[in-house]
């Protein structure tokens, strides 16, 4: 991070300071009766989700206010590090260790930018006493930002409506043509949602419509011609030459979401849900034949000079289902149909495809912290979930056997750079996970976990970053163990994961060997209004041959030509709350050049540099 930058932000972040300290008269004056308390607060305002009221659990959560993720923004690190991107917040993103998908039917083949869509199962339902506002903005080194605004009321006692709103802005780290302004990621998107239920309770209905627009000024990563790697030597940052300079990806989705229930009795109630949802991802580029980008790609299919591929992907769901509670126990099973359409700009066919589904949930709870839930789905064309978990107070077991159709992508493909046509089968995939939980008082919790998968047809993009499909099996196994420590107002918090791989097709699944995370921090309450945390966060991969990522797909791919470094980065941060308003501020990767001078996520891309990131979170409930 120049000087330059560190004054800008830090001016940035003493206006914002400024506003939180002068701001205190009206924070504490929100809503009072004549006692001068708090009537309406964090208490009040209580939510729920779609998944609660469809499985019958009628709790309502309240909201979190905690510092615990306070500091936290970059959706990598939201993740624990579980996630692979591109160095900055926003790019393409890849989880480290392998995942099934959300289902068994056909998909569009795109899950770059998953992360950044707001689903319709992730809509919160509120149940508030007076308007709830809450508002985050993060002002981060190098002109990354982020603001996000979420809004809810009870417009009567059983109707409520909301909204929230989010934008990124990421500039370049690597190879900028000036020094603010030249963008990485913007990202727009938001969601209005509302809840309605009678006056008896016997029937409620949900609606949410949700619109995300992420475009992403692709990089190319590094251009390095040195015929020998050298990692010190790609280090520049802002001075680093890249491959692209005039191409964009990104993606935009609108959902539609309606869910609708009826109340007969308590054994038996009906519901319905109704999805409609438009994906659409596009790579372009204005002169693919400039000297600043030609040398990226292989071939030219249609045209030299531009690049226009564009491909869609829309579905209309229906579901229909009865359910109910008999003593501890609750009950689901559904139908439901899917009718998909995928086309791509220079297809000739468009693929029509209706998938027909049954399937149930089952759960039963004895007793507190005792539960165990079971669900099962079947497509008529074979493919298939069973799933069960199991929690008890000092175990938590989860099996799972599933079998999952090939992508629509994967299958069939016509770009300006790229043309396959292939006729997969399914995927298939046994797991099995348990985890202990052995507490001593409340100074150590001692969590050992085991994780094992079997997977067998498994697809993949191959180091020519075109779809392939094994006919072998890989068997992945992951022991770790999750560690809490707690002595006065230190903790100490650890995860650790390795990974051992077996079979025929281990080589396709590129995990790092050793995955640890920990955070060192001090918290503490001054005098009930106060509450500070003050840490030290570090991350470690071993050395691996993490994926690639070919901008033009939108996939990442196995490569042999480039091992990123094992390498742990540090981030000291501080946090506090004042009544509702939480501020942090962060010093990210503050050992750089201690040991060398950067780590790579993804080959030719570096993680983050040395910089300086602050925020505010704030509710208002008034």
């Amino acid at each position: 991070m120049t000087l330059l930058n560190f004054a800008s932000v830090l001016k940035k972040y003493l206006f914002i300071i400024s506003i939180f300290c002068f701001g205190f008269t009206p924070l504490f004056s929100q809503v009072i009766d004549d006692s001068t308390q708090l009537v309406y607060g964090p208490k009040t305002t209580l939510f729920t989700t779609e998944e609660n009221i469809k499985n019958n659990i009628e709790q309502y959560q309240v909201i979190d206010t905690s510092l615990e993720k306070t500091h936290l923004w970059d959706p990598v690190a939201l993740t624990d590090y579980r996630y692979q991107n591109l160095g900055t917040v926003g790019t393409a993103l890849r989880p480290v260790f392998y995942q099934t998908p959300d289902v068994i039917g056909k998909r569009s083949g795109f899950s770059a930018y998953d992360y950044y869509i707001k689903t319709p199962d992730e809509i919160k339902y509120f149940d508030t006493k007076s308007p709830f506002t809450q508002m985050r903005s993060v002002l981060g080194g190098n002109y990354r930002a982020y603001i996000g605004v979420d809004f809810s009321r009870n417009i009567t006692e059983n109707w409520n409506a909301g909204f929230s709103f989010r934008r990124w802005t990421v500039d370049k780290q690597i190879g900028p043509l000036q020094s603010r302004g030249d963008l990485n990621v913007i990202s727009h998107s938001y969601d209005i949602s509302t809840d309605y239920r009678s006056p008896d309770r016997k029937y409620q209905v949900l609606f949410n419509f949700t619109r995300t627009f992420h475009k992403v000024n692709e990089t190319g990563g590094i251009r390095d011609s040195a015929e020998i790697i050298v990692y010190e030597n790609l280090f520049g940052y802002d001075d680093e030459d890249i491959n692209l300079r005039n191409a964009q990806g990104g993606e935009l989705r609108q959902q539609y979401h309606l869910y609708q229930q009826y109340k007969l009795n308590k054994l038996l109630q009906f519901y319905y849900t109704f999805d409609r949802t438009n994906q659409m991802n596009l790579f372009l580029n204005s002169g693919p034949t400039d000297a600043t980008d030609v040398d990226y790609f292989d071939q030219f299919l249609l045209r030299t000079d531009s690049t226009t591929d564009l491909t869609r992907y829309v579905y209309v769901q229906n579901e229909v289902g009865f359910k109910g509670e008999i003593g501890s126990a609750f009950y689901r099973f559904y139908a439901k149909r899917k009718d998909i359409r995928f086309t791509g700009k220079y297809l000739q066919t468009v693929n029509a495809t209706a998938e027909n589904y049954a399937g149930g949930y089952f759960r039963f709870a004895p007793r507190e912290n005792w539960q165990f839930d079971a669900n099962a789905e079947y497509e008529l064309s074979g493919n298939y979930k069973l799933a069960a978990n199991l929690k008890i107070p000092f175990l938590t077991v989860s099996a799972l056997s599933m079998q999952f159709a090939s992508p629509f992508f994967y299958e069939q493909h016509f770009g300006n750079h790229d043309y396959w046509r292939n006729n997969f089968g399914s995927e298939r995939v046994q797991q099995l996970s348990g985890k202990l939980d052995i507490r001593w008082k409340d100074y150590i919790r001692f969590q050992p976990k085991l994780d094992l998968k079997i997977v067998s047809n498994h697809m993949y993009f191959d180091t020519e970053a075109t779809p392939q499909q094994s006919s072998g099996t890989a068997t992945l196994l992951h022991p770790g163990v999750e560690m809490k420590a707690r002595l006065g107002a230190m903790n100490l918090e650890a995860d650790y994961i390795y990974t051992l791989k077996e079979g025929a097709d281990a080589d396709l699944f590129r995990i790092p060997e050793h995955f640890l995370n920990l955070d060192l921090y001090y918290s503490k309450v001054f005098e009930d209004r106060l509450e500070a945390r003050i840490g030290i966060e570090a991350h470690y991969k071993s050395t691996y041959f993490a994926d690639d990522y070919d901008p033009v797909t939108q996939q990442f791919y196995l490569q042999n030509y480039f091992e990123v470094p094992g390498y742990m980065f540090a981030d000291v941060y501080a946090s506090a709350k004042i009544n509702t308003a939480r501020l942090f501020v962060k010093f990210r990767h503050f050992n750089q050049d201690l040991t060398a001078g950067g780590y790579f996520t993804t080959p030719y891309y570096t993680g983050q540099e040395r910089i300086l990131d602050l925020g505010v979170t704030w509710s208002f409930f008034d």
